[in-house]
């Protein structure tokens, strides 16, 4: 991994977006607040060493509007956020997703990772699994299309493994409770992001996000099938929780 006396992270304010959006692979991420990745973690605490990731894939997503406008732009003066997903791989070859959100006025940081039980896959995958709990019911159950379906707005979200014990977990929509619709900067593929989060008190990973690729195609047209889903879960990270060590 990394040399511990590598330089320091480009010179502007850790307080600031572009100092996480300048991030790019290669790159080396230490994670000192790693309590709530229990199954990564044999100990835990503020004063825990570092764990090293090496920056892999770094992905783009610019929102253009809410459901119901998927094709229109937002509103004069309404700030939608932009989503990066750093991916940090790990030395088993396992993954995990350091989010910067970029709200314009603020941002915030956050690590998700795909947790066991939870498929990815299209739509279709997903119903043909089983897996229908993310969406609300077809008017008619024996003729729909899986574009067609909407997002739930309180998912039976199946139960969630957390610290070797399976829990199940209460989610409903966070923000707005609608989806953001948008494109990937690196393909422009169509995108639409949804956002839930955990109801109580004592949950490591409170935050689910779904980020659902390719949903229209080229031409315009609704693709029957479905975008291809990635389910995450994760928690909000604090900067100083984040050590960021450039390529040399």
């Amino acid at each position: 991994m990394k040399p511990r006396n590598a330089p320091p992270g480009p010179a502007f304010d850790r307080g600031e977006a572009g100092y996480w959006a300048a991030v790019k692979a290669g790159d080396f991420i230490g994670l000192r607040d790693t309590e709530a990745f229990a199954a990564r973690l044999e100990a835990g605490g503020g004063d825990a060493p570092a764990q090293d990731y090496q920056v892999g894939e770094v992905r783009t997503f610019t929102l253009r509007g809410r459901e119901g406008e998927a094709r229109r732009p937002s509103a004069p003066g309404e700030a939608l956020p932009v989503y990066t997903f750093i991916e940090l791989r790990d030395e088993g070859g396992g993954s995990l997703y350091l989010c910067l959100v970029d709200f314009g006025s603020g941002f915030e940081l956050r690590l998700y990772f795909t947790p066991k039980g939870l498929l990815c896959g299209t739509r279709d995958e997903l119903i043909d699994a089983g897996e229908t709990w993310l969406f609300l019911p077809p008017p008619d159950p024996e003729d729909f299309k899986s574009c067609d379906l909407e997002y739930a707005p309180y998912p039976d979200v199946p139960e969630i493994e957390e610290g070797g014990v399976s829990r199940k977990l209460l989610f409903a929509a966070a923000g707005a409770g609608k989806s953001l619709y948008g494109e990937a900067s690196d393909s422009g593929a169509s995108v639409i992001i949804t956002e839930y989060a955990a109801e109580g008190e004592g949950v490591a990973n409170p935050l689910l996000l779904v980020l659902e690729e390719g949903w229209i195609a080229k031409d315009g047209r609704l693709v029957e099938e479905g975008g291809y889903l990635t389910l995450m879960l994760g928690k909000t990270m604090q900067p100083g929780d984040i050590e960021h060590f450039p390529a040399q």
